[in-house]
């Protein structure tokens, strides 16, 4: 099968790769910024364009690969779903819910398949943890601690710090930690927020949810782009008969710097483990293309993701705790 990718930044190199591992070909590199699409085009003999359509309608185009801003997500995944592509989409699925579910609808209506990067859920350091939860080796949860930071993306200009088009810190880049405890705990109850909101463009942002799970368990999560030392991430899960921690900082996981396509730096979570857990979401997604696999992520999942950021951010607007 032949992938376009929209978007030709770190995230579209990223998945060029792990496409091309998986024994795709990459057909087309569309950006914006035409440097950078021919710039991804040339190291995967393709073909470099600015509009995104064409890409998208091109005939030998069958995976339609988003890496572009949140905002475009949703009429980037209906125009690839009317034109009957496959998708792939990055996290956070869309910017609002409604639109996500306006991407689900189209997907739906056009039979192909749709899939939401929440790229954690396949991280091995964390599928370990559920795992040894599930198995109750640490007996009946009822407090975890995630905390996930680094430096704030992008420069001067960049759209992370455009709060309108990035949600800040909470919503891109919380919204990992708020979808893993979901899919291994279950669906929140209400969420309490407390976060740096700006009206104008900062490279500082911090926000700490404190979650309350339909099953009585607490949730502490802290995310930051206002740590000069790297990108680190740590968990606690505390349970009846022991506890669970990680802290990436004394173990391999790592992250690599990229470039976005208009310039900005961007950390990327790396494991160094055989097969990368980037590559681990695209073959669950290419094993549910046409056949009747469920992944573990599902485009529900991506929505349910969004709310519970969307539920953070206006309970931080409103200083209140949101039920869900």
């Amino acid at each position: 099968m032949n992938v376009a990718i929209l978007g030709c930044g770190g995230m579209g190199r990223l998945h060029a790769q792990m496409a091309t591992n998986c024994g795709l070909r990459i057909s087309y590199c569309a950006d914006a910024i035409r440097k950078a699409a021919k710039g991804l085009a040339d190291d995967f003999n393709a073909k470099a364009v600015t509009d995104p359509l064409k890409a998208i309608q091109a005939e030998d185009t069958d995976i339609v690969v988003i890496t572009t801003p949140t905002p475009t997500h949703e009429p980037l995944v209906t125009a690839a779903a009317e034109a009957g592509k496959h998708v792939f989409c990055e996290k956070p699925f869309c910017r609002t819910s409604e639109d996500c579910k306006k991407a689900i609808a189209s997907a739906e209506k056009a039979g192909v398949t749709l899939f939401v990067g929440h790229v954690v859920r396949y991280f091995q350091e964390f599928e370990l943890m559920r795992e040894g939860i599930q198995k109750g080796s640490i007996g009946k949860v009822g407090w975890l601690k995630l905390f996930r930071g680094g430096i704030f993306p992008g420069v001067k200009g960049s759209w992370f710090r455009d709060y309108e088009q990035s949600g800040g810190v909470t919503f891109d880049c919380m919204i990992h930690d708020l979808d893993w405890i979901r899919y291994v705990f279950g669906e929140p109850e209400r969420i309490f927020c407390q976060a740096i909101m700006r009206s104008e463009p900062t490279s500082l942002d911090y926000s700490q949810v404190t979650m309350r799970m339909k099953s009585g368990i607490i949730a502490t999560v802290i995310n930051t782009w206002a740590a000069p030392s790297g990108f680190k991430v740590k968990a606690e899960i505390c349970g009846s008969k022991g506890m669970i921690q990680f802290d990436s900082t004394e173990s391999p996981l790592g992250a690599e710097p990229r470039q976005t396509g208009s310039g900005p730096t961007m950390f990327v979570p790396m494991s160094p483990v055989a097969i990368s857990p980037y590559q681990l979401e695209w073959q669950d997604f290419i094993a549910t293309i046409g056949g009747n696999h469920t992944p573990r992520v599902t485009p529900q999942d991506g929505l349910r993701a969004v709310e519970m950021a969307e539920a953070a951010l206006k309970s931080s607007s409103t200083k209140q705790a949101v039920k869900l």
